[in-house]
């Protein structure tokens, strides 16, 4: 699947926004242990960014199959980096409070909700078929990538930096798959 210039360009713009949003994630629960010392405010947040996808998900599906996937994730993806950057500017400031992280967990998950199936389908525009196997494999790794390697970078930034500068990190690591997508040329595919 590598060999496919789209593919490529998703695969390398995937494994670093896959790591920024995996710290954000972390050390949005170590800020809001901070900021509360609740742990029913740390299952409150979880909540918030998992109940978008129970509630918007047959939606999302829809959307996804019904309008270009190219364009869903790239509104999706700048929706999350404004969401990071939003909580960096928060935590730079010191007017971050637990009410905020659970509001923008929220919209973090919605933006999720709909990014997922999009992201997901999305292979199937990027490589033919018989390359498919192959390149949800890949994905899934960088998945997987993504969860253990952004934690382990978040503790190090949180304990060096503070939490805003996981959430600025979080931010920027958006624009590499921001500009792998406009950089795509993917064929037009009929819903």
């Amino acid at each position: 699947a590598l060999k496919y210039r789209n593919f490529r360009l998703w695969f390398s713009g995937q494994i670093v926004s896959l790591i920024g949003t995996w710290m954000q994630a972390t050390a949005q629960g170590f800020l809001l242990y901070e900021l509360t010392g609740s742990p029913v405010m740390l299952g409150l947040a979880g909540f918030s960014s998992g109940i978008p996808i129970w509630l918007f998900s047959l939606f999302s599906g829809m959307v996804s199959d019904r309008f270009p996937r190219k364009k869903v994730i790239m509104i999706t993806q700048a929706s999350m980096m404004v969401l990071g950057f939003t909580l960096a500017v928060l935590a730079f400031t010191n007017l971050v409070q637990p009410w905020h992280i659970v509001v923008l967990a929220f919209l973090l998950g919605t933006a999720n909700a709909f990014d997922a199936p999009a992201r997901q389908s999305f292979v199937v525009d990027m490589v033919p078929r018989e390359e498919l196997t192959n390149a949800i494999a890949l994905n899934s790794s960088v998945f997987n990538l993504g969860t253990i390697i952004g934690p382990s970078i978040a503790g190090v930034v949180y304990a060096l930096l503070g939490p805003a500068w996981c959430f600025t990190i979080n931010g920027i690591t958006f624009i590499p798959v921001l500009v792998a997508l406009f950089l795509m040329n993917v064929p037009h595919r009929i819903p």
